[in-house]
């Protein structure tokens, strides 16, 4: 998805240790790391998101999606954007794959989207890099915390999603609210970016927006997929294979 993927990073091996300390609902770091932790450690959840780039002097692209994730590291993405564009992914640990109308399932490199199901497709790992920037989270509201990226955070988590030197990482800035739900777990979180372009012939400055919103726990296990007359969509044996290796290995 590319431009849409803004925050991806290598999945860490594990879902992190438990926070030391208690909750403190009043401390931005204390539930901020709470709310990741819970989130992180259930066995599955499944989102929707929208998002929406904006280049200067062209027609925004819309994206609309939904996702399960499995631990420790399966994840089903289904989206559709503007223009009629519509994606179905599937990552196992470092595999990828795209479903292709023409020709079925083929690797994330074989369909030239090198890096699909991350960042913003992947919410863990959305979750991974705020668990790591927990300790400047802010408090906007009660049960909303803000985390703001630097340039050098942002390009680290959107290598592979865009052309090498296509931004001036220096000049783009993210931000990133979260909103925990009474079981001290990730309800939702929000991305405000601001990216400068490197290419001299764009002036102005990129806006990405998009929302995650978590809809369910523990009850998924993987995402159906359709084709355009509604039959569903198996699954390779290779993708089958690799889901398996992955939940394997964490048992």
């Amino acid at each position: 998805m590319k431009g849409l993927a803004l925050l991806a990073q290598i999945l860490a091996a594990c879902q992190g240790n438990p926070p030391a300390r208690e909750l403190d609902p009043k401390n931005p770091h204390s539930l901020t790391e709470h709310a990741v932790y819970n989130t992180r450690s259930r066995k599955s959840y499944e989102t929707r998101f929208k998002a929406r780039l904006a280049v200067p002097n062209s027609a925004p692209l819309d994206y609309d999606g939904e996702c399960v994730w499995v631990s420790p590291a399966v994840l089903y993405v289904h989206y559709t954007a503007s223009g009629g564009d519509d994606k179905k992914i599937v990552r196992a640990g470092d595999e990828a794959w795209v479903y292709h109308s023409l020709v079925g399932w083929v690797t994330d490199d074989e369909a030239g989207m090198t890096g699909a199901g991350r960042g913003i497709q992947n919410p863990d790992e959305i979750l991974s890099v705020l668990a790591r920037h927990s300790g400047s989270a802010r408090l906007r509201q009660p049960g909303t915390v803000e985390i703001t990226l630097g340039g050098d955070d942002i390009e680290r988590i959107m290598k592979g999603q865009v052309q090498q030197g296509s931004f001036d990482w220096k000049g783009s800035t993210a931000t990133i609210e979260l909103t925990v739900d009474g079981q001290n777990r990730i309800r939702k979180f929000t991305c405000d970016a601001t990216l400068k372009s490197a290419n001299p012939q764009v002036s102005g400055l990129v806006k990405y927006t998009g929302q995650v919103d978590l809809t369910d726990t523990d009850k998924a296990v993987e995402l159906t997929f359709h084709d355009e007359k509604k039959k569903v969509i198996p699954l390779d044996n290779p993708i089958q294979e690799a889901i398996h290796k992955v939940l394997k290995e964490k048992k």
